[in-house]
């Protein structure tokens, strides 16, 4: 799964350079229950297509292993949960973040947007929150900071199984005793939430995505 996410075919786009649930729908049928792999990279796009692809996998006969190889962000993380098991490739990142959009209108308008938007945003914590490791309100706090996470901090919350590493050249020292999984996950969170909290500080309008990138 390579390409944007939309909702439906892409005519100015080929088949294998972007992903939509009726493309998922047509390999599944070919896999025909066998166990599958589903190899992602993707910034995300369409909120209800990583929805629908998510569950589509979910309802697949075989087992899903899902492997980020590149990046597995917005829409694309959701339907990296779907995975019976979720390999993170060298150097591989999720990115999650709340529900956004685009919109004009009055005010009442506008507040009906951001209580969908609030909708929205549950409804794709409830599907982290099966793998998820912490508490819903450490989940938002993540959400709310729009996180990109590490293959290792991925694997510390709960959103990913395993880091493929390619073998080291030469014996590496012996690894240090691990840390309590308890506190990595709060440094981790921690950490997103003050990068969030300076981002605010530094600027006083424009999501965290676009300050982080200005």
């Amino acid at each position: 799964m390579y390409g944007p996410v939309v909702n439906g075919k892409a005519w100015y786009l080929d088949s294998d350079e972007y992903i939509c649930p009726q493309n998922v729908i047509a390999a599944l049928k070919e896999a025909d229950g066998e166990d599958i792999l589903v190899r992602i990279n993707t910034n995300g796009g369409d909120v209800f297509a990583g929805i629908s692809i998510y569950n589509i996998l979910k309802d697949y006969k075989g087992k899903v292993t899902v492997k980020v190889d590149g990046m597995a962000a917005s829409a694309g993380s959701v339907i990296a949960m779907a995975g019976d098991k979720v390999l993170m490739g060298a150097g591989a990142m999720l990115m999650i973040h709340n529900a956004w959009t685009f919109a004009a209108g009055n005010a009442d308008e506008l507040r009906k947007v951001a209580d969908d938007l609030d909708k929205i945003s549950d409804s794709i914590s409830n599907i982290y929150m099966t793998r998820f490791s912490g508490t819903i309100e450490e989940l938002k706090a993540l959400l709310n900071a729009e996180s990109y996470l590490t293959a290792e901090e991925s694997i510390a919350l709960g959103l990913a199984d395993e880091e493929i590493e390619e073998e080291p050249a030469e014996p590496t020292e012996p690894k240090e005793p691990e840390e309590d999984p308890e506190e990595i996950k709060n440094s981790i969170i921690g950490k997103y939430i003050a990068m969030r909290k300076e981002s605010d500080k530094t600027q006083n309008k424009g999501s965290f995505y676009m300050n982080k990138f200005r």
